[in-house]
Order: structure tokens, then sequence, then C-alpha cells
């Protein structure tokens, strides 16, 4: 197979940027042109040609099913590749992907970085000296030596990419070519006036709510636009002062002025400690308690008041449904995912358009959330089959701490999460045959899928508070303390525990906040209790950690699968999830994440580990799909297909027994997969 690197040189300037775009709305935009095009031939020096020259070498001479291509930041250089010149390569090699997997996804992995981080010669800066220029504004000289940057850059590339590919998996590299061509050769659907209805209905909510309390923009009034007035009847144009947006920013955004509001209203606005800084800071995200306090308020203005600050804030419904409507009046909606963008090789979202994040739950509050789901779409004559690895995380929790008694649940098809509501609740749950059982049935599996990593009783209780996991929210009360036979004396009877819960944010009176605790601080005693072998494995881990301080070997999870290194944990799939500089400073722990310091600890390496292996294991089981099917879409623990509409049963079938395989290295493993097919994303999810 013949390999080519490519790089790209275009017309870019002040407002038409990657920065200022999407990458797919700066590649399909009218005012886009490829300036020059840097090409080298397996390893023959590199050279660059014109765009007239380029298009006539890629749509003629190259055999596109036997090359591969390489490039820095592939979704870029394949979009181009796909959209102008309808060429697909047999393979994509992306040098950024695999820089993420390698060196990790906070190191610095533009080219520039990685050229000094790994040796090699510098990248040049002419590209700063293009910015505003047309092709036709080059000088022959000033072409030339933008071309000789072009240059530099392919042979950067290709020695990146001869450093990264010796330590690369074949499985991994099979994995980014399926990201890369989830953007470059798009498939869904977007129904664009939905979308722009979505975006106009947002855009009037918050209008509406900013009016009751008199927040609209002073010069357009909240409409968003006012007339031009040198031109009788003539066009609208975006108000200067809020950007068309109608909604006075300044005030209602500035925490300062918000909380002035509330003071005004005499109510002391609620505070909480900063994760970052450890300072008392505003609690005004909408999933603070104290902030929901102040949507439920008794008092019209304050609740008015918290309504308009989450309206100007929450963009997540207008910014990104206007977004995705633009995408879809363009064409074919390519999907952006980054590859290994956590610590864990976890995918990410990017380029504006987090795919990972679309939400396809109904909110009877809020139905405009699910709107963007609802508004991609398979092409005519084919439909979308989504199939999910059902309780991932937690079955290979068990799985490597050994709590077998929890695995057995899982391989035997039983209903792990009513199981552990009747341990709870000390009486037989079974929710879903009995609807009484539903909220205890949701706490049963509020307590599989989240107390697993260590989480401690503070967090349940204000995790419960707002909805764990996408469940409803749960107070516990004192009926419920009698219910669930919590004896809180002991809880109580620590001053510290008391003193946690009286510097709790919350809408919650002290006694009621105690009682919601307590009952929460029991069932983590339960979990623990029932679950004792995940308990213990937490304290293996922290030997774990000390392993990678000293650079001691250790195998250890099920079956030794996982192994210690100085600095790092070698996983199956070969590739090594990296704690740089690893040390403790007392009983602390915390290691380089490529930007800043962070905090380590056995409970969070055993979450770590277990979507690191969750990881590898989805993938694995969308390359077995991607053998059959065309695979549009990953997130965390799906994978989604769009296929023939008369092939869709079929499909779904195939993905779930795929999603069900365990891997070689995982015997004992019980693994389930889950399916849906649909017209649309939400219907499909």
């Amino acid at each position: 197979m013949d390999i080519l690197t490519l790089d790209w040189e275009t017309y870019y300037s002040a407002d038409f940027t990657l920065s200022a775009l999407t990458t797919e709305a700066y590649v399909r935009d009218p005012r886009f042109e490829e300036i020059l095009l840097g090409i080298k031939i397996n390893s023959t020096p590199a050279f660059w040609v014109l765009p007239d020259r380029a298009a006539h070498f890629l749509e003629k001479e190259v055999d596109w099913a036997n090359t591969a291509v390489i490039a820095h930041h592939a979704h870029f250089d394949g979009l181009i590749l796909s959209h102008h010149h309808g060429c697909k390569p047999a393979m994509w090699i992306d040098t950024l992907s695999m820089a993420r997997i390698l060196d990790g996804p906070k190191a610095g992995n533009s080219l520039h970085d990685l050229c000094i981080r790994h040796g090699i010669s510098a990248k040049g800066d002419y590209v700063t000296f293009a910015k505003n220029k047309r092709a036709a504004d080059f000088t022959a000289a000033e072409r030339a030596e933008y071309g000789q940057y072009c240059v530099n850059d392919c042979e950067r590339t290709y020695d990146l990419a001869q450093i990264f590919l010796d330590q690369m998996p074949a499985q991994e590299l099979q994995i980014i070519d399926k990201v890369v061509r989830m953007f470059t050769e798009p498939v869904f659907v977007g129904d664009a006036e939905r979308l722009k209805g979505a975006v106009a209905t947002e855009r009037q909510r918050k209008i509406d709510v900013l009016r009751r309390i008199g927040m609209l923009c002073p010069v357009c009034g909240g409409e968003g636009a006012q007339m031009d007035l040198l031109t009788t009847g003539g066009p609208r144009v975006d108000c200067p002062k809020c950007d068309g947006t109608g909604v006075d920013k300044k005030t209602i955004g500035s925490n300062e002025k918000l909380a002035n509001l509330f003071r005004e209203c005499g109510i002391e606005p609620p505070m909480k400690r900063s994760n970052t800084t450890g300072e008392q800071i505003y609690a005004f995200a909408k999933t603070d308690p104290g902030m929901q306090a102040l949507l439920e308020d008794e008092y019209e203005d304050v609740r008015f008041l918290a309504e308009a600050r989450i309206a100007v804030k929450s963009s997540i419904v207008e910014t990104r449904a206007q977004r995705y409507q633009h995408c879809a009046e363009r064409g074919p909606m390519p999907v952006y995912e980054s590859y290994a963008a956590a610590h864990t090789f976890r995918m990410g979202g990017g380029d504006k358009m987090n795919w990972l994040n679309i939400s396809s739950k109904h909110n009877e509050n809020r139905p405009e959330l699910s709107v963007i789901a609802a508004s991609i779409m398979a092409p005519p004559g084919h439909k979308i089959v989504t199939a999910d690895s059902g309780q991932g995380e937690a079955r290979i929790t068990a799985w490597l701490a050994g709590q077998q008694d929890l695995v057995d649940a899982f391989a035997q098809g039983r209903d792990v999460y009513s199981e552990h509501a009747s341990t709870i609740y000390n009486r037989p749950v079974d929710g879903k045959k009995n609807p009484a059982d539903r909220i205890p049935r949701q706490l049963g599996k509020a307590s599989i899928l989240g107390m697993g990593f260590g989480m401690g009783w503070a967090k349940a209780s204000m995790e419960l508070l707002k909805g764990m996991l996408g469940n409803d929210p749960v107070q516990f009360t004192m009926a419920d303390m009698e219910t669930l036979q919590v004896d809180p004396s002991r809880f109580l009877n620590n001053p510290g525990k008391v003193k946690q819960v009286s510097e709790m944010p919350s809408r919650l009176e002290l006694n009621a906040r105690l009682i919601h605790c307590a009952v929460t601080n029991a069932l983590i005693d339960r979990y623990r209790e029932k679950y004792d072998r995940i308990v213990a494995y937490w304290a293996l881990m922290e030997e774990i950690i000390d392993c990678m301080i000293q650079g001691r070997e250790m195998v250890f999870g099920a079956h030794g699968i996982m192994r210690t290194a100085k600095d790092k944990i070698w996983m199956p799939n070969g590739v090594a999830m990296r704690y740089d500089g690893i040390q403790r400073d007392g009983r602390e722990a915390s290691y380089f994440n490529g930007r800043e310091r962070t905090k380590i600890y056995g409970s969070l390496l055993v979450e770590n580990t277990v979507q690191c292996l969750h990881y590898i294991i989805v993938s694995r089981q969308l390359l077995d799909i991607s053998e059959l099917l065309r695979v549009v879409l990953t997130t965390y623990d799906d994978v989604v297909t769009i296929v023939p509409e008369e092939a869709a049963p079929e499909a779904l079938q195939y993905m779930i027994q795929c999603m069900s395989k365990t891997p070689d290295w995982a015997t004992g493993l019980p693994l389930i997969g889950e399916g849906k097919i649909g017209n649309t994303l939400k219907e499909a999810s």
C-alpha cells in the first residue's frame, strides 16, 4: 500500500479561521480557497503543487483503494479531500490522534509542540504571513517560500508518524481511521427547519423571561435587531448593543450585579466552595442546589431573576441548535469526535459540536433539550440502528474486584438494581413489575452505577438532590428514615459531619439536610458492606499507585490483565495509561496531566482503569460491527450505524451480538448488548 502525507494551506483571515468557525463550516464555506498542497509519496522528498495540479494529481493519479494518508488533524485535511475532490483513501493515519494517546491529551499536541517534544526539525512560521492573502495575492517568491513551509510540515508530519506507528497497536490505528471517516464521509441528514424553529423558540423564551424583569436590551428592546435608519424600509441588522441576542447580558450575566439584584429582593445569594481555588464563590450554576432553591422561591421576582440568569447563560439549545442547523443546510452532517480526548482513552467531543452529548431524553420542563437528537435523521430509505453496552462499567468493576455475587447476578440477567434496592429497603423490591418500586429501583441503580468508585455521602447527597445519573431528584425525609430503618445517631453525633452538612449550599433547611445526608450515609454503608470486595479493591489500588511511583512491576486486575511500570499502567490493548511524575506528598498522591498536577487515589484509579477497559471493549466491538455495517457515531458505551431500512432488524441483532461478545483477555466478564431502531437519533437512543 502506498502512503501519501498531505498538508493543505488555505485562505484565512481575521473572521475566517478554524478558531472562529467549526472545521466543517470552514471547509464548506464559499470563502474557502486552497492556496497550495504539500505532498510526500512514501519516503520520497515532499513537494508542493498549486490547486489545479493538486486536483489533477488527487483525482487522476492516485489509486485510493490502495493508498493510506498521513495528516496532522486528519479531520481537516480529510474533509477537504472528500468534499472538494471526492477522494476516500484506504486508511487514515492521524498524527494528532496518535499523539493524544501516546503523549497524553493535555500535553500540547500541535505540530509545533510535537516537533519540539520529539526532537525533530522545527516547524516553520510562514503561515502567519499568509493571513488575508488569496492565492492570487502571492508573488512568485512568496508562493515559493510558502511552498517550502508546507513541504516542511509534510516532512515533520511524516517523521512523527514513523515515531508513533511503532508504538500504536493495530486496533487503535483502525479506530482512528473509523473516527476520521465519521467526519470526512458524512451520512446523517439534518432537519434544518426544525432546528431553525428550535433556535427561534429558545430565543423567544429568553426574551419572555427577561421582559418580565425588565432586562431586555435597552437599544433594540429584545427584538435582537433594529431598522437601519439610513435606509427607509432597509434591511434589519444585528443590534450592536446585544449582538442580536436581545439580552442585557452585562447585568444578568455578571455574578456581582446579579448578586446585588438578589439582595435588592431581600435574598442573600447562595455561595459554594470553588474546586479550583478553595474560596467561596456564588452558586449560580443551574445545577447548584442554592440556585435550584431560587428557582422555587416563594417570591415571583426572585424566581424570575434565577430563570433569567439561566436563560442567558444556558446556550445549549440556541447555540448548538444553530450550529447543527447551519451544518444541515450545507449537506450531510459530519460527526466530529476527538480520539483519546480523555486520559482514559475515551472519545471526546470537539469542533464546537459535541456529538457525544446530545440528549435524547424527554424533559417535561424543557422538551426543547432533545430537539437536536430529534432533528438528526437517517437518509431516505435508511434507518439509524444503535447498540449499547449495558451497565458496562458496573460489570467491569465487579469483575475486576472479584465481587462474584454481583458478577453472577449480571451473568444470569437478574435485575441487580432491584436486588440492591431490596438491601437498601430491607424488603423485596421489584422495580420492573411493581410501579410503586420505581423510585427504590432508581436508588438501587444509582448505587450500583455511582458508588463503585468510592463516592462518599457528601457528594452522593448532593447528586441525589439534583437527580443522580439522570434519575428523578430524591430528598430523603423523616419518613424515609423510618422506612429504611436508619439510625441517624452516629452520623448526627459526629461534629465533623454536622459541620460539613451545615456548610453545604442547599435549598433545604439544616434539619432537613441532616436527615437527607444521614440516610444517604446509610445507603453508602450498605453498599460497601454488601460489596466488600469492591471496597477492598480500592485499597489495592493504593498499592498500585505506590508501584507506579517506585517503578515496580505488578500485575493486577482479573487474570492480571494490567501491569504497572514507572509512571504508567499497561492496558490490554498494548497502550499505557500515563501518570507522569506521580508522587506522594504525605498520604496524598498526584501526577502531572500535561498541564497541571492532579490528585489520584485508590477509588479514582479504579474509575480510571474501568473507563479505559470499557473504551477498549467498546472500540473492539465497534470494529467488529464495522466489518459489515457503516458506523457513523460512537459515544462512551454505544455504537450507531445507518443501514438500509429493510436490513435494520438483522443489523440490530448483529450489533447486539457484537456488543455482547467478551474479549479473549476478559474471560468471565458478562457483557450484554441492547439496542433500538429509529428514523432519528432520538428514536434510536
